[in-house]
């Protein structure tokens, strides 16, 4: 039998859909009691569920190495507040997942080996509620929780994990190109081709067993469980618009009336639902609009298309003021974030994007005012703290914005971003020291063992240092030592790290 290019391509997006959780970076962790269903020795003989976070680790590593995720604080931490309402209505512990937005507008989100799940910006935007987004997102919880990944993954074993992750990572480049492609063709089937039949045979149980799961958590975190079959609707009686190239979600979750119809039967089962709706949604699909966007021109007309449209919402400000900043209509897009605060306080998003028009215009100073206020408000959320230290290093304070950063171990656990700016913040200072050791820790949360390792390497040879610094960075060498071996591999690590006495 003769399969489409379109048809691999959405087989391995399924074949990324899976398995057992682990936070990035994590790698000495042991396997642990993850409370899992018993599913059958084949699944566990195929990977393990230390391999799948091995796995699952690589291709988020390889994904963020071609920029295919965007690294925007504010819309991460909102996507993983869903991400985490979701899992911790598992079995499963909600910090075990990892949730990524995709640089691209096609409509898909696909689950990785380990717990991390990406969703496409393009699909955020194809959203009309949370609960529309939440679904898809439950929905790929569900493949990872039933490790349906493991359970196709019996013939796999010849397989190395680097093998594996480029795969994927070549797969869902040659999805969001348009439908599979000479490049995600060439690696499954140079290196996963014996998988592709097993694969094949297991979507339909995968897909409607992840449904069912899926609108089970849907209900038991607050959201509407016919969403999913709502969604999925939309995108199926939408799909005549798109030609020969319908949204790529409909390619790797193909959609049947059968199917809709049994989804809505079973979110019948759950008929009091007190639907959740977070406020903040609406802003960070406007967000993610803009950041996936090619062209602010572009994105400014279609923001002001809606002001213009019969039924505009004040998002629909916000969007198009991010969007004149973009073009620096400085002047017009702060009028509209201070328009849009004064009538929203109690919404996150016109803060922050009050202080983004601000700072792009060059007034750092009332930046921090407007930072400093939300701090107060919205005193947990990690994203603001890390825009207000990003705030004090664009106001040429080091020193305050290291102090700030050291009183938030959240932050620097959380984002590499802030590992970063301690990096940058050092270097102004002349502390090398401290400098090299930031950058380091900054590629290790990033997964990048060799890039750390190379870094204190450096340091180590070339750095005038303090006895204790030098004692600080051979401590770190080793441990990212460790840390890459059983991450990677004894033989990635050594190919990924230039050659010395030290390593």
């Amino acid at each position: 039998m003769r399969i489409s290019r379109a048809a691999i391509a959405g087989m391995i997006l399924l074949a990324s859909t899976s398995a057992v959780a682990g936070p990035a970076g994590a790698a000495g962790d042991s396997d642990g009691d993850y409370n899992l269903p018993d599913l059958g020795q084949p699944a566990d003989t195929a990977m393990t569920p230390t391999e799948e976070k091995r796995l699952g680790a690589q291709v988020v590593a390889q994904l963020r190495s071609q920029n295919q995720i965007i690294e925007d604080p504010e819309l991460s931490e909102y996507l993983n507040s869903v991400g985490r309402r979701l899992a911790s209505h598992t079995d499963r512990p909600a910090k075990d997942f990892h949730f990524y937005v995709i640089d691209t507008d096609e409509i898909n989100a696909f689950a990785l080996p380990g717990g991390y799940i990406g969703v496409n910006s393009g699909l955020i935007t194809a959203t009309k509620s949370e609960s529309e987004l939440a679904s898809v997102m439950a929905h790929e919880i569900a493949h990872v929780t039933q490790r349906h990944i493991a359970r196709q993954m019996v013939e796999s074993r010849g397989d190395t994990i680097a093998t594996l992750a480029t795969a994927i990572v070549a797969a869902i480049a040659g999805a969001q190109a348009g439908g599979g492609g000479d490049a995600a063709t060439a690696a499954i089937l140079g290196g996963m081709s014996h998988l592709g039949m097993q694969q094949l045979s297991y979507t339909r149980a995968n897909e409607f067993e992840a449904d069912r799961v899926g609108i089970r958590d849907l209900a038991r975190s607050g959201y509407d469980p016919h969403a999913m079959a709502r969604f999925f609707g939309t995108l199926e009686r939408q799909s005549d618009l798109y030609g020969q190239q319908p949204p790529q979600i409909l390619l790797s979750h193909p959609v049947t009336s059968t199917r809709i119809a049994e989804a809505n039967a079973r979110a019948a089962d759950y008929p009091n639902v007190k639907v959740h709706t977070n406020p903040e949604y609406p802003y960070m699909r406007a967000r993610a609009r803009i950041l996936e966007a090619q062209s602010a021109d572009d994105v400014r007309d279609y923001f002001r298309g809606k002001l213009q449209g019969d039924h505009p919402i004040p998002a629909d400000n916000y969007g198009y003021a991010l969007a004149l900043s973009r073009l620096s209509q400085d002047k017009h897009a702060i009028a509209l974030m201070q328009a849009g605060l004064k009538a929203h306080p109690d919404i996150l998003a016109w803060h922050m994007g009050l202080a983004d028009v601000l700072a792009r215009a060059g007034d750092n100073a009332r930046a921090d005012t407007i930072l400093s206020a939300a701090l107060k408000q919205f005193p947990h959320s990690g994203a603001l703290k890390l825009r207000y230290a990003q705030n004090l290093e664009d106001e040429n304070k080091p020193a305050a914005m290291r102090n700030y950063l050291l009183s938030q171990p959240d932050v620097l656990d959380t984002y590499p971003a802030a590992q970063q700016l301690l990096a940058r913040g050092a270097g102004q200072q002349n502390n090398l020291g401290e400098a090299y050791y930031r950058q380091a820790r900054y590629f290790a949360m990033l997964d990048d063992y060799p890039q750390a390792i190379n870094q204190l390497r450096t340091a180590l040879q070339t750095a005038k240092l303090s006895a204790y610094d030098r004692s600080r960075l051979r401590a770190l060498r080793d441990q990212m030592v460790t840390a890459c071996h059983r991450a990677w591999s004894q033989a990635q690590c050594r190919r990924g790290v230039a050659q010395g006495n030290d390593y």
